[in-house]
Order: structure tokens, then sequence, then C-alpha cells
């Protein structure tokens, strides 16, 4: 009697979340219907998080975090801590250049929508958050943007829900990825060159999960990216891409890289690596540039 062998099987499919599109691969000795629930869970953990973590949800944790922590300590989830307390980190030991608490700032270019209660750009800022025993408070009326570091810890809680389930899982959010199986692997990052158009660059993957941060679709006035003691849009054509090992990590480090690049060796210490591609394709290790320069 011969024995049957099973055939890996594989699945990708895309749903918009988080703001852009959430794509999910997956591969498993299964058949379709075994496949196709792993990506339902993979959906439902990251439109789990972004309920808890939108800042344009008025229902939305963060919302009530923003509107009641001036007033009274609140109490926040455990997935809210943990994002708050790794951003917070990352303040303290880049002296706040990296600073969730600039919305204010991306209200008042429009990049966030203005229903939350009025604070002026130099109103308070990370220094003035307090987390204790599971609550948050802020010493003066703040308001804080999840939306450079929550992306990134909603692509880790999804793949890490399932990975022991597959043989291997991408979920890409938007160019914010992690991959199960990632040695030798290499993912492609956009360039936009001077006349608009977008190219795709190759690179090897060096750690398990890559975010990029670029301004491919804003124009001159609505730069994403904000200076924390300027309060001035960055203007930069190049992307910044961050290797680390989880994805929260290297999304919040894109922003570190373009704000300050003498802030590098911050990334020795995590293990990431970061890279910039110009308008042109052109790619440079950026912690190499510090060095040489």
């Amino acid at each position: 009697m011969l024995a049957t062998q099973s055939a890996t099987n594989h699945i990708k499919r895309c749903k918009p979340l988080l703001g852009t599109y959430v794509e999910v691969s997956v591969s498993l000795e299964s058949d379709d219907n075994a496949l196709l629930d792993i990506t339902e869970y993979v959906f439902s953990e990251i439109q789990r998080i972004e309920n808890l973590m939108s800042f344009h949800d008025p229902d939305s944790e963060l919302s009530y975090v923003n509107r009641e922590a001036y007033r009274h300590s609140c109490p926040i989830s455990k997935d809210m801590e943990e994002v708050l307390t790794a951003a917070l980190t990352l303040s303290k030991i880049t002296n706040g250049i990296y600073d969730i608490s600039i919305a204010p700032t991306l209200v008042r270019n429009g990049l966030l929508p203005d229903y939350l209660p009025n604070v002026d750009d130099e109103q308070a800022n990370w220094q003035d958050v307090s987390i204790v025993n599971g609550n948050i408070s802020f010493k003066r009326k703040a308001l804080l943007d999840l939306g450079g570091i929550a992306k990134g810890y909603a692509v880790d809680r999804a793949l890490c829900m399932v990975e022991n389930l597959v043989e291997n899982i991408t979920v890409n959010a938007g160019g914010d990825l992690r991959m199960k199986e990632w040695s030798g692997q290499s993912v492609g990052i956009k360039a936009s060159n001077a006349k608009g158009l977008k190219s795709i660059i190759r690179t090897p993957m060096h750690q398990a999960a890559l975010a990029t941060s670029g301004n491919y679709y804003m124009d001159r006035n609505k730069n994403s990216i904000i200076h924390s003691s300027t309060k001035k849009a960055v203007k930069d054509k190049r992307s910044v891409s961050v290797f680390a090992s989880s994805c929260m990590l290297a999304d919040a480090l894109t922003k570190v890289a373009f704000l300050d690049i003498n802030l590098m060796p911050i990334f020795n210490s995590y293990g990431a690596k970061a890279i910039s591609v110009d308008e042109n394709g052109n790619i440079q290790d950026l912690c190499e540039a510090l060095e040489n320069g």
C-alpha cells in the first residue's frame, strides 16, 4: 500500500485595514479552508488592534485616552500599555526626537481629524504621559498618535498568533511586514523618482521584520513625518527602511532614522539595520553613512 504524500498549499489574501492594504501569504500542508481560516484569524486580530489604537475612530481606546487622560487616570488595555510603554522608552533614549504627542501638529496640518480637545503644539510632550499599574494620565492636556508604531504592533500580534500553525507566513501592511521564515529572502522597497513614478528596489531581508517610511503620496505641504522640536515637516524624497526583530520596533525606528542620523548607535543596541532609498533607487546603509561621515 502506497503512502500518500502531503503537498504544501499556499494562499495569499488582501484586505483594506490600518489605512492601507494588508496582504497575508500563508503556506501549510492543508486544504484551502484551513488556510482561509488562518488568514481570517490574522485579519481579525489586525482589526482588533486598529479598533483600539486608531486616532480616526472616535470610539477607539486611543480616542478615549486623548479625551480623558488629562482629566483623570484611565485604565488601558494590555495592548495599549505595551505599545505606549515601547513608544515612551524610545522617546526617552532619543531625548524626545521620537514623540507620539506630535498629534496636534498633524491635526493642524490636516493629516488627522479634528474632533478631540484642542491642544497647542507646545502644550505637552511625551514627558507629560505617565503609565502606572495599567493606568495612564497626562500631566498637561495632550494628544497622542500611534500611527508610527501601532501598525507594526498589529502585524506582530497577527503573525505571532498563528505562526505555530503554519509552515510559513508573511504579513504585509502597506510596507510594514514580518516573515516567519525570513532568512535568505528578499523584499521590494518603493523608490520614487523625479517624475513621480514608482519603482521597486530589491534588497535582502536582514531581520524578521521590515518597516518603510516615506512621503510617497504626500504633497510638499503635508508631509507626515514631523520633527518633534521644530514642528516642521521633514522634506525628504528618500524612503527609510528599518529591519528589526519586531515590526513594532522597525515601524517606530523609521521615524528616528528620518529625524536624526546621529541616533544610529541606538539601532545597533536594538540589533536593527537602517537603509535609505533615494529617488533614483540608490540604497545607502545609514549606520555606515554615519561612521564614514
